[in-house]
């Protein structure tokens, strides 16, 4: 199987990265395609392609997509890198490294999409976007803290364990190493 398009193949690759090559897994099709510079129009579109071809189906109403089997071996033959067994861990250093921002990007693009499809009360959902903010700010320095990281990661994935986002809480758990 191979694809044409290099565009549907940067797309696809990133769906395959940003869901851990998991078929169980979404991401949010606008924040993969923002992550390879597309805007949110442009992304849909993309996506929409690439559920064509049975690539990825949808998830959610709000852009959730996941990867198929179909998919995932596209994206192999594309270059795509099979999931390692266990996934990222965060590393030990005060500051995270290059690995580390990618690890907790791809697992934004999951909480993300996790807290979407979840109807927690007010509070709890202003809690858990708080702290997403707080990550994504965390990502934005140029020294981005470990321990704060951390910390902000624990306060969400047992916000998720309480309200139905097990398997978003368990690879939180797997990443901070917990």
């Amino acid at each position: 199987m191979t694809i044409e398009d290099e565009e549907l193949t940067t797309f696809l690759l990133e769906l395959h990265r940003a869901t851990g090559g998991d078929p169980g897994a979404q991401a949010s099709m606008h924040a993969v395609g923002g992550v390879i510079g597309m805007d949110k129009q442009h992304a849909g579109k993309v996506a929409e392609e690439l559920i064509g071809k049975g690539w990825a189906e949808v998830r959610t109403l709000s852009g959730g997509i996941g990867i198929t089997a179909e998919g995932l071996e596209a994206a192999r033959a594309a270059g795509g890198a099979a999931p390692a067994a266990g996934g990222a861990v965060l590393g030990k250093g005060p500051v995270l490294d290059t690995a580390d921002r990618e690890t907790v990007a791809a697992l934004l693009d999951q909480v993300r999409a996790t807290v979407a499809a979840l109807k927690p009360g007010y509070t709890t959902l202003e809690e858990m976007v708080l702290d997403i903010k707080t990550l994504e700010v965390q990502l934005l320095s140029p020294k981005p803290k470990t321990a704060v990281v951390k910390a902000v990661l624990a306060s969400l994935r047992a916000a998720l364990q309480t309200n139905g986002g097990r398997e978003a809480a368990q690879r939180i758990g797997e990443t901070t190493g917990e």
